[in-house]
Formats: C-alpha cells, structure tokens, sequence
C-alpha cells in the first residue's frame, strides 16, 4: 500500500494540479489530505473540489476552521484574516457546509492524521521542536503521525528500543521506517512553502518497502502570483511564493 499525503493547499490550484499529477505517476493507492485546503490563495473552490475527487480522508486545518468559525480570526495575523474574509465570500453554502463538517484527526493503518498537534488538535500550536514532539508523543499510539501547519518538512523520532525512550530530528527527504521507531512527521505544504524551497511539497508512505519519502514539486508560481494580485488578494501573500518563506 503507498499512500500519499498532501496539507496547506492554501487555494493555490496551480500547485495542486501539478502534485496530483506527480502522484499520478507514483502508483498511489490513497491521498491523505491533512487540511488548510483553503485561506491565502486565490482559487478556494477548485481546489476543495479535487480534495473531495481524490482525498480519501480529509481532515480540517485552521484556515478551513476560521472559515466556518469567524472568532477563529482573532488569532490570524492581518494578511491571513483579510485572505479568510476574501474566501468566505468565494464560497457557496455548501462548500461551506463542507468544511464545517470536517474531523480533526483521522487514522488508517497505525497512522495518525492531524493538522496541527496532536495534544489539543484545535488549539492549533505547533510541533516545532524536539522538545515540541516529545509532549505530543504520548498523546497517540499509532506508529506514525503525519502533521501540516508550519509548512516545514522535518521528522522527529521516537526510539524505544532500550530501557528509555530516545528522541532525533530529521529533515532527511527519505526514511527507512525502523521497527523500534515511532514518528511524527511534518509532510511540508503544498500551496505556500515556507522552508526557503518553493516548490510544492507532499509526502509518500509505501508501507510495503516501509519506507517515506518527501516529494517536491515544481508548479507554476507566476499564474498564482498573477490570479492572487488579479483577486485583491494581500501582495505580501502574492509575493512570499517566489521565497518559500
């Protein structure tokens, strides 16, 4: 079984398009899609339309949240409330409806899926650190837990493999999934990269060579540049594209 896991679409259906079509290419079986579909980008309805074609499980992230929950915005910087006002009015009441119905977690073959942490899903704090992970470890049991949120690809591990656990950090870009380790793994975003690559990223888990592997691609950032300006959309938001930051 390969799965594929995609988070922090953020409306850029240019990036989008072009992930799903590298995963056509990757003999995936199930896409995993880990929220923040919507906010920032220009393109909120296409882009909610293919995650509900091709994304088995579908989990809610902060910006899909606020959209449907407007005192969520109280805790969004200027550009990203402007973004989340701006996409409301985008969408129809169904596709609104959609994402109110969204689950904060989900679980498939001793993985976890979640937006942001795994403590207090809907508290929306990150798992930025060793330090970060090694709260969030007890708080689930499966072997994997696959997070969005900070659009940072890295890994973090949990070793028991002694008498206590032992804990690493990772940005390696593929993985051997090791018997005596547990993992929580930040897949990295697909429409707003902010780990200084900008191209689209997404994760794959072949559970048969057990092995996960991160996956960048390259998409086309001048047209979602030029849809966002061409939309009213926040140049700040336009313009971090092009940086990955």
């Amino acid at each position: 079984m390969r799965y594929a896991i995609i988070s922090d679409i953020h409306s850029n259906l240019e990036a989008l398009q072009s992930v799903l079509q590298q995963i056509e290419l990757e003999r995936i079986d199930k896409i995993f899609c880990l929220g923040d579909i919507v906010g920032y980008g220009p393109h909120p309805s296409e882009c909610l339309a293919l995650v509900q074609q091709h994304c088995e499980i579908i989990i809610t992230g902060n910006h899909d949240f606020a959209c449907i929950e407007s005192a969520e915005l109280y805790y969004f910087n200027q550009y990203a409330k402007t973004a989340i006002e701006w996409t409301v009015r985008q969408l129809s009441d169904q596709e609104l409806l959609f994402l109110k119905n969204l689950p904060l977690d989900g679980k498939r073959d001793d993985i976890y899926l979640v937006h942001s942490n795994v403590i207090e899903p809907r508290s929306w704090d990150y798992i930025l650190s060793i330090d970060d992970a090694i709260d969030n470890f007890p708080s689930f049991t499966e072997k994997i837990c696959f997070i969005g949120h900070s659009h940072h690809p890295e890994i973090f591990l949990q070793n028991s493999a002694g008498n206590h656990s032992r804990y690493n950090y990772k940005l390696d870009p593929k993985i051997k999934i090791e018997h005596d380790n547990r993992y929580i793994i930040n897949i990295g975003s697909v429409g707003q990269p902010r780990d200084g690559n900008p191209d689209a990223a997404f994760g794959i888990l072949d559970l048969e060579h057990q092995v996960y592997e991160l996956k960048r691609v390259r998409y086309n950032i001048k047209k979602t540049f030029q849809d966002m300006t061409a939309a009213g959309l926040p140049q700040f938001l336009a313009d971090r594209l092009f940086m990955g930051r």
